[in-house]
């Protein structure tokens, strides 16, 4: 039986793609990684057929479709890291991706990008879009064509999508309530929630699983307002100073979204009066300064890079037959404090 490049990488310990870049004298891989896969490959009896592999590859590449809301939203960049990095790997093997970004997450927007996206020759696709109908009947539109969907960052439960990389939202809202029962215990909560979109399933849920562990740990707290900053600084910084204003006895800020947190630290800082505990979620470079000054007290991560490379290396697995069905990937839930700042 003849040596394969899967072979070689569960041999040397490194991923399929490393292999090829390594015997395809690609300078991404370093000089003593590539010199011992090429003993290896000696070693088993490794035929390389560069020309063949490079016209099957050509011959049978897989465009993969990706629409994200990032234009103008931080986090996304994140998420692009991690999909450029695991074109870098999967490339060779035949994966290449075709990008269309969106600000906002207006669905007939998205919709239009995914059919462009589709009218490209793109194979399969991985969407970050929120709850609805419109986005629920696309999604069985392209897997009812064969065409596979991954969710990335945001699910739509019962959609026909392939599989769903992102965090466990339900955990992501516990954890916020178990750090600000920990950190006030004796003090009675006045608390204020901001979300970007009420609409979005997953700052939807961060709420869900605050307010239920809270109802699970105590009696003397009080939800005194929900508020929509549209994932924007300015309109963020407007609402949350109102709600300030009206309510001077909030004592605790969950803020349930990443976009617009430079928004909520203004509203902090210009009421500074009134000393509140604050929590919020995504480790962008604004989350980071606003915890490093004491504005924020601490945020709740979710690995956008390893959601980003995971989403296509699903896809590059799934098209390749590599292993069984796709499963969802649920990233770790990861708290951080001014000192992991520092």
């Amino acid at each position: 039986m003849s040596v394969t490049l899967k072979d070689l990488a569960k041999a040397s310990g490194v991923s399929i793609g490393t292999v090829s870049r390594a015997l395809n004298d690609k300078n991404e891989v370093s000089a003593k990684t590539s010199e011992r896969i090429r003993q290896l490959a000696q070693e088993l009896g490794y035929i390389p057929n560069r020309a063949g592999r490079a016209l099957s590859a050509q011959k049978s590449i897989n465009y993969v479709g990706i629409s994200i809301p990032s234009i103008n939203s931080p986090f996304f960049d994140d998420i692009k890291k991690g999909i450029d990095q695991a074109v870098r790997e999967f490339k060779d093997l035949g994966i290449d991706i075709v990008l269309k970004e969106q600000e906002g997450w207006d669905v007939d927007t998205q919709i239009r990008n995914i059919e462009e996206l589709e009218q490209s020759g793109c194979k399969a696709f991985v969407i970050c879009a929120v709850d609805s109908q419109k986005m629920r009947d696309k999604i069985e539109e392209l897997s009812d064509k064969g065409l596979p969907v991954v969710l990335l960052n945001n699910d739509l439960p019962g959609s026909k999508r392939l599989c769903f990389v992102g965090p466990d939202y339900l955990c992501s809202g516990e954890i916020a309530a178990t750090m600000v029962d920990k950190c006030r215990q004796g003090i009675a909560l006045k608390i204020l929630l901001v979300v970007g979109y009420k609409a979005h399933l997953g700052h939807k849920t961060r709420i869900d699983g605050f307010v239920d562990e809270l109802k699970s740990r105590r009696h003397d707290f009080e939800i005194v307002d929900v508020i929509e900053g549209n994932d924007q600084d300015i309109v963020t910084q407007q609402v949350t100073m109102k709600a300030f204003l009206e309510h001077p006895e909030i004592n605790v800020v969950y803020m349930a979204s990443g976009n617009g947190v430079s928004g909520l630290g203004a509203a902090v800082i210009a009421d500074a009066k009134h000393k509140r505990f604050v929590v919020a979620c995504d480790e962008i470079y604004t989350t980071k300064e606003l915890v490093k000054n004491d504005i924020i007290d601490f945020v709740i991560c979710q690995s956008p890079t390893v959601q980003g490379y995971q989403a296509i290396k699903k896809l590059h697995d799934y098209l390749n037959k590599i292993g069984s069905a796709p499963e969802d990937f649920i990233v770790d839930t990861v708290i951080k404090v001014k000192t992991h700042f520092e």
